[in-house]
């Protein structure tokens, strides 16, 4: 996986997903369910992840829908 840069996106569906996953290099684990919410330790999928964000210059992390989760991460994102 190449270096992660910063991207904003408001909201992205189906095939442009998959493309950003493919993009990230994180594809094949993310469909292998590998992948858990930062917050609370759930395996996010399609239907439940919420955001994607670096956790360093070469992994990702997510949060998944829960309202609560996407609270805490803001909260420790900011400070």
């Amino acid at each position: 996986m190449g270096s992660l840069k910063k991207v904003e996106i408001a909201a992205i569906l189906g095939e442009e997903f998959s493309k950003l996953l493919a993009d990230l290099g994180v594809i094949e684990d993310f469909k292998l369910g590998k992948y858990q919410c930062y917050v609370c330790g759930k395996q996010v999928n399609r239907e439940n992840v919420r955001l994607i964000f670096p956790l360093s210059e070469n992994e990702v992390g997510f949060v998944c829908k829960k309202s609560s989760c996407l609270s805490k991460y803001k909260e420790t994102s900011e400070q």
